[in-house]
């Protein structure tokens, strides 16, 4: 585990711990069937100062920049959903998993469910970005392109591809394709999932999700500044197959595919 003076001289691992708690966050979301089927230990089995360590390193040189009080929150919501987390019942936890996600879909985890687009010009978006870095990922599980889990995994993949980057140029451009696909498909509709989510959970572990990811997501966002085009603070509500199509504003696909490849075969 790196520390965070480590990190205060080397950007490359305080993108690789942010890479660390993107994934971490998409782990608190999968099912419980999933986890058991892992055979992997579980992430709220890991001691608590490893997690910790990763906020510290991750936003070590944000501190003079952010407000005083920024890393103790992002620690202390970590920490609520991490001892939550160790207290779940299996069968109340699958069956609250069940009614908001799969059943009735109280919580949609898709973009598509939330965002008036059309849905075609969404997930041919987003599989443009997934292509562009031979991303696979959760895709291969049977979720769609537009998934929450996908977008997560995307990201940390980017964040991660970042810092193992060899040079500062290569660095500049994957966190220029994050920046792209965060703009274009997480700031629209990411904080309205969570607030969802608070809302129509039974479970105080999703609350406390929730709370968790929006925190992660508005530092990343600062951290990194991720520019947004929401137009609007009020939480959306979610559709079960949105029909209005607008344009949606894609990459340069292209180019950015050949970027990305360039970058994989030196990194």
């Amino acid at each position: 585990m790196h520390s965070p003076h480590q990190a205060q001289h080397d950007p490359a691992i305080a993108l690789a711990a942010q890479a660390d708690l993107v994934f971490l966050t998409a782990e608190m979301l999968r099912s419980p069937q999933t986890i058991a089927k892992s055979h992997v230990q579980p992430w709220y089995d890991s001691p608590w100062e490893a997690l910790h360590s990763l906020i510290e390193t991750g936003f070590y040189d944000l501190r003079p920049k952010m407000d005083g009080n920024t890393a103790s929150t992002l620690s202390q919501a970590l920490m609520e959903v991490y001892h939550l987390a160790r207290e779940l019942v299996h069968d109340d936890w699958s069956d609250e998993y069940w009614r908001l996600f799969d059943c009735s879909q109280a919580c949609p985890l898709n973009q598509a469910s939330y965002i008036r687009r059309d849905k075609g010009t969404i997930l041919g978006d987003l599989c443009g970005f997934y292509n562009a870095f031979g991303w696979k990922g959760n895709l291969d599980s049977g979720e769609r392109p537009d998934h929450l889990l996908c977008q997560l995994e995307f990201t940390g993949m980017l964040l991660a591809m970042a810092a193992q980057s060899k040079h500062g140029e290569q660095r500049q451009v994957v966190l220029e394709a994050c920046s792209q696909y965060a703009r274009l498909h997480m700031h629209d509709w990411l904080p309205s999932v969570c607030f969802r989510l608070i809302e129509t959970t039974q479970l105080t572990y999703f609350g406390a999700v929730s709370q968790w990811l929006l925190l992660l997501w508005n530092q990343l966002t600062s951290t990194h500044q991720w520019p947004s085009d929401v137009l609007t603070t009020a939480p959306l509500t979610p559709l079960s197959d949105p029909e209005d199509p607008y344009e949606c504003a894609a990459p340069d696909l292209v180019q950015l595919q050949q970027k990305a490849e360039a970058i994989a075969q030196s990194v």
